[in-house]
């Protein structure tokens, strides 16, 4: 495949456009792939080894997929026929996976439980996860996909009952598509394991509250469950910006307006500057990426709007550091008291596996913004904040210390994931009766 060029459309009469739609433009010729993926000429994904729990998984995996392959009509061929691609999507409901990965020069591989499990299959082709790619999008889609060589969307599954998030991209000049499972349902408050304090943020009236963690930590989950929670419980007007949207909220006490970037509007910051406009109680931004949408959200939650968001933060108090350092250093004073008067409170949150090896299971801080945290942020002191967290219990506060080692004393979780994963190490480590591990 070296110096050569990949075709433009496909070429398989099974990859054609259905009929009744329009072809879209030719499409931009994408760099000669660098990857072999026929089988033999390259080495396969290859898992760590496996629990046993992952391996009878793995198991259940593997039976459903042969049975989808002979199930199709096209004996499994990649991804010519769609009810493959649609197996696929429909196995890592069953199986709970997070995850599901199409990547040229491997197998499909699902996420289960936070480990990647690979389904024993042919490697697929960087023509073939091409055309799965062109089974779930529009033609506007496919065009921007081209244009910017990445793209987000939602997919629905034909049967109606399962939902996606999809994000597309091209690396070695082979497209690679990513199938994040949304759950039917919005999480109660209760399933999300939270701390308590945290199930009482719908009920404030403006400002602003973020969630924070790393990619695939549940960050929309926890949002979601705050604006069901509002909707079911207050007569507001409630404005939503994503990328995509994930959980589809109905109209119940309240009015939920949804905006996904590209269909709805051209971009956050755009959707933000006119939502001020639309008569919101709420408004929801699915991602804090840029100075302008901080700036607009910053002045949504002054003006007596409560505005929910997200970013990527390993904590909460450097979540307050890391808003600080997107401006301009002339500026960061005035951020900070910004944040000083409308910041309500933070959420933290990862994703660890059980001692069990089962399933992932929350663990969460809280930083609730009381006037003693306010004043530590005007004046730009994090180690007064660090310590009104650890010592403010008695506003609901829960540091995430504290929750790794509740988690690790009930046996929720290995006390060593909860070491590794502590703020203070040694001072988790001798919680635990496990001193010598760290020095």
């Amino acid at each position: 495949m070296a110096g050569q060029r990949r075709p433009t459309q496909p070429t398989n009469p099974m990859l054609r456009q259905p009929s009744g739609r329009q072809a879209p433009a030719p499409a931009p010729e994408l760099d000669a792939p660098a990857i072999e993926a026929e089988e033999g000429s390259s080495p396969a994904f290859q898992a760590p080894p496996m629990g046993q729990n992952t391996m009878v998984i793995q198991q259940n995996v593997q039976r459903k997929f042969n049975q989808a392959v002979q199930a199709d009509a096209g004996g499994g061929e990649a991804f010519y026929g769609a009810s493959l691609l649609n197996q696929l999507l429909e196995i890592a409901e069953s199986e709970g996976a997070s995850d599901l990965h199409l990547t040229a020069g491997a197998p499909p591989v699902l996420r289960i439980n936070g480990k990647l499990v690979p389904v024993e299959a042919k490697l697929l082709t960087p023509d073939d996860t091409e055309a799965g790619l062109r089974q779930i999008l529009t033609d506007r889609e496919m065009e921007r996909f081209y244009e910017h060589r990445a793209l987000d969307c939602t997919h629905t599954t034909p049967d109606g009952k399962n939902r996606f998030r999809v994000s597309a991209y091209v690396q070695r000049g082979a497209i690679t598509v990513v199938f994040r499972r949304i759950p039917n349902q919005v999480m109660n408050f209760h399933q999300l394991g939270l701390p308590q304090a945290a199930g009482k943020l719908h009920t404030l009236k403006d400002g602003l509250i973020l969630c924070v963690g790393p990619t695939g930590c549940g960050k929309s989950t926890t949002l979601a469950t705050i604006i069901d929670q509002i909707n079911e419980n207050f007569n507001y007007n409630i404005i939503t910006i994503e990328d995509p949207i994930e959980y589809v909220h109905r109209h119940k006490r309240s009015l939920v307006n949804q905006r996904e970037l590209y269909s709805d509007t051209n971009s956050f910051a755009e959707a933000l500057h006119f939502a001020l406009r639309e008569d919101p109680n709420v408004i929801m931004v699915g991602e804090m990426r840029d100075i302008e949408s901080l700036r607009t959200a910053l002045t949504a939650a002054e003006t007596g709007h409560l505005v929910l968001s997200t970013l990527h933060a390993i904590d909460t108090v450097n979540t307050i550091d890391r808003i600080c350092a997107m401006f301009p250093s002339t500026e960061q004073e005035y951020i900070r008291m910004q944040l000083s008067m409308v910041l309500r409170a933070v959420i933290a949150q990862r994703l660890l596996p059980t001692r069990a090896g089962d399933k992932r299971v929350m663990v969460a801080e809280l930083l609730m913004v009381t006037t003693a945290v306010a004043n530590s942020i005007r004046l730009g002191q994090p180690a007064l904040v660090y310590q009104a967290l650890e010592t403010g219990a008695q506003h609901g506060m829960v540091a995430m210390d504290k929750s790794l080692i509740d988690l690790a004393r009930k046996g929720v979780i290995d006390p060593d994931v909860a070491i590794r994963q502590a703020r203070s190490q040694k001072k988790v480590a001798e919680q635990l009766g496990r001193a010598g591990m760290v020095q």
